[in-house]
């Protein structure tokens, strides 16, 4: 077991790329399938593989890169074929003759396969060996050779930058080459992990082993098509050839070089141009064969459609006639998109008023709508492709000033904004402001509202109600914090982005907006959604963009000194607060949609509670700390237990059997809320009480231990009244000079014990008095 050339294999052959492991049950009718976290081969990564494969497990991997669906793969870093002895088994079966059903031919492939004997494998794995040499002679040896239990995965690793496409056409033609497995071909195609068991038959498993890899052999992936196509040229003259062997595997679109068109590179795929279907040839033109296909579509003098929308012109496409458009009469065809033998993979149908093309057949797969299909026939870029379309059906995308105004105000905001992490002039000038836009995550979440907000000007503009209002940009809120939390990393909690809107709301960097205060077609775009059944606590609260001019600057700086001076916190902010610091019509600007909401009779009681309490221990002892606070809360005349009950969240309004529960004093779940629930209210509740009272929230140090005598075991925050430091530290010098003075035996050590303070503060004062 060579586990270092399998270790050079994934590292030097795949970079530094992640690559996603898979483990399949084998050996039973129905796999089960695991994602393995592992994203390198490592020594940890082959621990896993043993431990999997002793459960029966088969070790796989994908060689390129992105996921582990089609689609979602975008790191082209290999292509790689199955020579496999089933399938040299049915080419030689139909060689000979066979003329049944496809399922009768697998039986054949079936029974054959279980009769060979070891020697006979042998030498179909010797004839793969000779093909493999074969294509090396020409010129094109393999990166990298795998042996399976019934043959070859042969890799042709690929430079960085290859495309989808390239890799398509690749594939198509080296399972020509070796008459390989026509269904091994896809982008997230999973194949075995050299060093690991095959295990479809437990009791006879196979080592699968790395035969050949050469880490200098890496091509290009166009000129791999060019060379790979010169070579079929090649064998199919030479009549002694082992390459080649299946005519049914050729290729039929997927090997031309397709030329270079209004300066886009020369690109290898599908000749649509040799297709003698419908528009198909006309439409590969691109723009060249416009004009002849707007005649024959009769839209050559089609009146010009504005749309300020794009979503609307991608809606309008949608709607058009494909089949009409691509000249195809039939339901079911030959699909156009790969190398189809069945001719009934190709269908155009309807749904809910929009067109789309799909392809049945599991080695293709491809489900378009018209955008995709032009994008792909055209070989133009997506946005080319747009245009293509918009040309062919004459539509005009504009922009209303308001829309050009409010994109150059964005853009503004977001300039600015993007200053803040660089800037020490902004910090210098806006230091509190700057302190909180610098908390994890909360300036990305701010841009990322913007960058919502510039999507939307399309449909926004279309509201001609908006215009008429000072708002600039709504969108509903919880969209907006979804959005953000995808696009940042650093915002990992929906509940604390939202608060973190809501303070930014506070600070007036953004506005809010009451549901009365909606446009009308944005008021009906609301009822449809409530309609819908999506429901979200803050779903009726909308934002509007604002100017970041100086003025609005300097408010937003008073709000955030405020907000720190006040000892406010993120994970703390409510509206509870806001009303206790700020009055009512504060509140209301900061949470529109909570109007009419009032403290609830249990919180007012509890606020009071707490001021009370900690009013009376300043009083009698001079501080106080949270744990005080909440010991003496538990004792008050206050139903608890009820409020336990109700904070179950399957409560939906009704009577519930926790209702009738009893809950004992001494239970553990009970008394692990009634803790954390009274800390929240009472840090909820203490920026109001030390605003009211003046009184000053520190952290337990020697001075304060020393003025207030608190215990050694009390840790954290405390709260006192706000006194004199200056008069505190001359008090402590007195105390030094009145102990030496009444004993001059003590030493400085001594004396610092006895004061709270270190030797050198005594040796300080003592100097100063002699």
């Amino acid at each position: 077991m060579n586990i270092e050339k399998t270790r050079e294999f994934f590292e030097t052959g795949f970079g530094s790329g992640k690559i996603n492991f898979e483990y399949i049950l084998e050996g039973k009718k129905h796999s089960k399938v695991y994602k393995s976290k592992m994203k390198y081969f490592s020594k940890e990564a082959i621990k896993e593989f043993e431990e999997w494969n002793e459960q029966g497990y088969g070790i796989f991997y994908l060689p390129n890169g992105g996921g582990y669906k089609n689609e979602e793969i975008t790191d082209f870093r290999a292509c790689f074929v199955d020579m496999d002895i089933k399938d040299e088994l049915e080419h030689e079966i139909v060689a000979s003759g066979f003329t049944g059903t496809r399922n009768d031919l697998q039986e054949l492939v079936k029974v054959g396969f279980s009769s060979l004997n070891n020697e006979q494998r042998f030498g179909y794995k010797q004839l793969f060996k000779e093909r493999i040499i074969e294509l090396e002679e020409w010129g094109i040896p393999p990166s990298a050779v795998v042996e399976t239990k019934n043959g070859y995965h042969v890799y042709y690793l690929l430079e960085t930058g290859a495309q989808r496409h390239e890799f398509e056409t690749i594939e198509g033609l080296l399972i020509y080459i070796f008459n390989a497995d026509a269904a091994v071909k896809n982008p997230a195609r999973l194949l075995r992990v050299p060093n690991t068991l095959h295990l479809k038959e437990p009791n006879d498993p196979f080592m699968i082993k790395l035969e050949i890899f050469k880490r200098n052999i890496r091509y290009d992936a166009a000129e791999l098509i060019v060379c790979l196509n010169e070579t079929i040229e090649r064998v199919i003259i030479k009549l002694d050839s082992q390459l080649c062997v299946n005519r049914n595997k050729a290729p039929t679109y997927n090997n031309k070089l397709l030329l270079s068109k209004k300066g886009l590179p020369a690109r290898m795929g599908i000749d649509y141009s040799n297709m003698d279907i419908g528009n198909v040839p006309l439409i590969s033109r691109g723009f060249e064969g416009l004009p002849e296909l707007k005649s024959r579509l009769g839209v050559d003098n089609q009146s010009e459609l504005c749309y300020i929308d794009r979503n609307d012109i991608r809606q309008f496409l949608k709607r058009q006639n494909l089949k009409q458009l691509l000249g195809i009469e039939s339901d079911r065809f030959l699909c156009i998109f790969h190398n189809s033998s069945n001719s009934s993979s190709g269908n155009i149908y309807k749904y809910e008023n929009k067109w789309f093309y799909k392809c049945h057949s599991s080695r293709c797969g491809v489900h378009y709508d018209i955008v995709q299909v032009i994008e792909r026939m055209t070989r133009l870029p997506i946005h080319k492709a747009f245009d293509y379309l918009k040309q062919l059906y004459n539509i005009a995308e504009v922009k209303t000033e308001w829309q050009m105004d409010q994109e150059l105000l964005i853009d503004f905001n977001i300039e600015f904004l993007e200053r803040f992490k660089y800037d020490v002039d902004l910090h210098n000038n806006y230091p509190f402001l700057s302190k909180f836009l610098r908390t994890k995550g909360t300036l990305s979440l701010l841009i990322q509202i913007h960058e919502v907000a510039r999507r939307k000007l399309p449909q926004l503009a279309t509201m001609k109600s908006l215009e008429k209002t000072n708002a600039i940009v709504f969108a509903p809120i919880h969209q907006v914090i979804e959005e953000a939390l995808n696009f940042d990393s650093n915002i990992k909690n929906i509940n604390k982005a939202n608060t973190k809107i809501v303070i930014l709301i506070f600070f007036y960097l953004i506005n809010t907006i009451s549901t009365e205060e909606l446009p009308n077609e944005m008021k009906k775009k609301l009822k449809e959604y409530r309609k819908s059944g999506n429901t979200y606590k803050n779903v009726s609260r909308y934002y509007e963009i604002v100017s970041m001019d100086t003025e609005r600057l300097i408010l937003a700086e008073e709000m955030s000194k405020f907000f720190y001076e006040s000892n406010l916190t993120i994970s703390t902010f409510r509206r509870e607060q806001l009303i206790r610091l700020c009055g009512t019509d504060e509140a209301n600007r900061v949470f529109p949609e909570r109007v009419e909401e009032e403290i609830s009779e249990k919180n007012q009681k509890l606020a009071e509670l707490i001021h009370y309490i900690v009013n009376e221990e300043i009083r009698f002892k001079g501080w106080t700390c949270i744990y005080e606070i909440v010991e003496q809360l538990k004792i008050v005349d206050i139903d608890y237990k009820q409020i336990y009950r109700e904070s179950f969240k399957f409560r939906w309004n009704r009577e519930s059997e926790l209702d009738l529960l009893e809950v004992s004093d001494h239970d553990k779940g009970f008394q692990s809320w009634l803790k954390s629930f009274l800390i929240k209210k009472v840090v909820l509740n203490m920026p109001i009480v030390c605003v009211a009272n003046e009184y000053v929230k520190a952290r337990v140090n020697k001075e304060l231990r020393s003025k207030f005598d608190i215990p050694i075991h009390t840790k954290g925050n405390v709260y006192y009244k706000a006194f004199n430091i200056e008069d505190f530290e001359e008090n402590k010098a007195s105390m030094i000079i009145k102990l030496k003075q009444n004993d001059t035996r003590l030493s400085n050590s001594k004396i610092a014990k006895l004061v709270n303070c270190s030797r050198q503060y005594v040796f300080n004062v003592l100097k100063k008095t002699n």
